[in-house]
C-alpha cells in the first residue's frame, strides 16, 4: 500500500474518512498532536504557534517512515518536494458556507467559550469569523484573509498546491471520495460516521450574503479546485 499523507480541514467529513484509513493502517500510522501551541500566547499567536508545532510533528513522522499520517496540518509544499515527495496527499473539501456554519456550530456545542457571540449572526462581527471563513486559504496557503499581503495571490497558491494532490475529494460526493480512497490505497476501506453534527447544516438565508463574503476566498479555491479536477 502506498504511503499517505491525509490533511483534515475542519468540518470537512474527515473524521470519518480518517478513522477508516487509521484502521486500515493499524500499527503503521500516526495521527497529528492537537493542543501544541506556546499557553503563553493567546488568540490568533497560538493557533499560529500550535501548527507550527503540528508541522514539526508532520516533518517527524515522515522521517519515522509512518505509512499513514493524518490530522488538522497545514500543507508542505517543501515537505512534498522533498522528504515526502513518496507520499500520496489526499484532502477533503466541502461547499465553503455550509463548512464555517458547521464550524461554528462545532465550536458552540463542542468548545464553548463566553468571549464567542452565543449567535451566529453576531459572530459574523467577529475577527475570528473571517480566520474561520478562511480554512482553505490557510491549510493550503499558510494565511489567512486578514493576513494576507495579497490575497487574490494567496488564493492562487492554495489552488497550485491543491493541484499537486493525489486526491482531492468532496463532501458533497461521499461515495466517489470512498471509492477514489479505496482505489489510491488498492484495499477496502470501511466508512462508518465519525463526529456527525445532531442536525443539518442550514445557512441563514439573511445571513447567507454577508457569510458569501466572508467566505468568498475559500469559495475561490473550492470552485477552482473541483472545477479543474472534474474537467480532468
Amino acid at each position: 500500500m502506498p504511503r499517505i499523507i491525509y490533511i483534515h480541514v475542519p468540518k470537512c467529513g474527515g473524521s470519518s474518512f480518517g478513522a477508516a484509513l487509521r484502521l486500515r493502517f493499524l500499527g503503521r500510522q500516526a495521527t497529528i498532536t492537537l493542543g501544541q501551541g506556546n499557553a503563553a500566547l493567546s488568540g490568533e499567536a497560538r493557533i499560529i504557534s500550535d501548527y507550527e508545532a503540528r508541522g514539526r510533528e508532520l516533518h517527524a513522522l515522515v522521517a519515522a517512515g509512518k505509512q499513514l499520517i493524518a490530522g488538522h496540518v497545514r500543507y508542505d509544499p517543501d515537505l512534498h518536494a522533498g522528504a515526502a515527495r513518496d507520499y500520496r496527499f489526499v484532502t477533503l473539501l466541502r461547499e465553503p458556507m455550509a463548512r464555517f456554519v458547521s464550524h461554528y456550530n462545532y465550536l458552540q456545542r463542542k468548545h464553548p467559550d463566553r468571549t464567542r457571540p452565543g449567535t451566529l449572526e453576531r459572530f459574523l462581527d467577529t475577527p475570528d469569523a473571517a480566520r474561520l471563513a478562511s480554512q482553505y486559504l490557510f491549510y493550503f496557503a499558510g494565511t489567512s484573509q486578514a493576513n494576507a499581503p495579497d490575497l487574490p495571490q494567496a488564493i492562487s497558491r492554495a489552488i497550485t498546491h491543491l493541484t499537486r494532490f493525489d486526491l482531492v475529494g468532496d463532501l458533497a460526493a461521499p461515495n466517489v471520495f470512498a471509492r477514489d480512497l479505496r482505489r489510491l490505497t488498492h484495499t477496502p476501506i470501511l466508512i462508518s460516521k465519525r463526529n456527525v453534527a445532531p442536525d443539518a447544516t442550514v445557512i441563514p438565508a439573511p445571513l447567507r450574503p454577508r457569510i458569501a463574503a466572508l467566505c468568498a476566498a475559500d469559495t475561490a479555491i473550492y470552485s477552482a479546485v473541483l472545477s479543474a479536477q472534474n474537467a480532468a
